[in-house]
């Protein structure tokens, strides 16, 4: 069966980039599907949510019956993650999710960025706008719409239980991580991936990056990517 790459770019976060140029340069080296999209900044609604739906528009819309991976970046990941776990998603698409490669995931990131707001009192104001630092924007922040994050919510994930069971036939997840990373750290990845259970024919692996950043756009990083794709697509390949 043929194999497809969807890229899902992180918050804020555009292509063309360094991640998917390598990715489709790499896909068009080894003859595979490669696809990647943009979101859409531009709707009220809880980004999440609509950015969930836009994912799912795209797999159901652009693929039919081949092998997917999916390369999620940052909130990308956590997406990615939505598709193989939320009931919504039809079952034959699920099962074609073969592998997931999650770099520097932030999940239920909605949910940090609203509890580091101050006064408390600004956290329910859904007219009120956070103002977020940030070192990759030009103005040294983002602009978040508390309402934005109050209706993501609706798909955070129970990152607070013992156990979360993840149906994971045939998939493998490969969460690559770089332990520099100050926006996401390391051990919240370690700690979710410690209470994640799966069935025998799934497999789980972690990659930390000793010297690696949250942007994982390095060479040294893109030539990890590259060793976790040929582990996916192995597999993919081999069933």
């Amino acid at each position: 069966m043929s194999i497809t790459i969807v890229f899902i770019p992180g918050y804020q976060s555009f292509v063309p980039s360094i991640k998917s140029t390598f990715l489709q340069a790499w896909c068009d080296k080894h003859h595979y599907r490669f696809i990647t999209f943009n979101h859409d900044f531009l709707s009220s609604n809880s980004f999440v949510g609509t950015w969930f739906h836009h994912l799912l528009a795209i797999l159901y819309e652009e693929t039919s019956n081949e092998n997917l991976i999916l390369v999620g970046a940052s909130l990308g990941a956590w997406l990615a993650l939505l598709v193989r776990i939320r009931k919504e998603v039809d079952s034959s698409l699920r099962s074609r999710i073969r592998g997931i490669l999650a770099l520097g995931m932030s999940i239920n990131g909605t949910e940090i960025w609203l509890n580091e707001i101050e006064p408390i009192e600004n956290r329910s104001d859904r007219n009120y706008i956070y103002r977020r630092p940030s070192s990759y924007s030009s103005t040294g922040y983002y602009d978040i719409r508390v309402s934005m994050l109050l209706d993501s919510k609706e798909y955070l994930l129970p990152i607070e239980c013992n156990s979360i069971e993840l149906e994971c036939n045939n998939c493998i997840l490969i969460f690559m991580h770089g332990m520099l990373d100050f926006d996401v750290p390391y051990q919240r990845v370690i700690d979710f991936v410690s209470r994640l259970r799966i069935d025998k024919k799934g497999a789980i692996k972690i990659r930390l990056i000793h010297d690696g950043d949250h942007r994982l756009s390095r060479l040294e990083d893109l030539n990890e990517i590259k060793s976790c794709l040929n582990d996916l697509t192995d597999m993919s390949r081999n069933e």
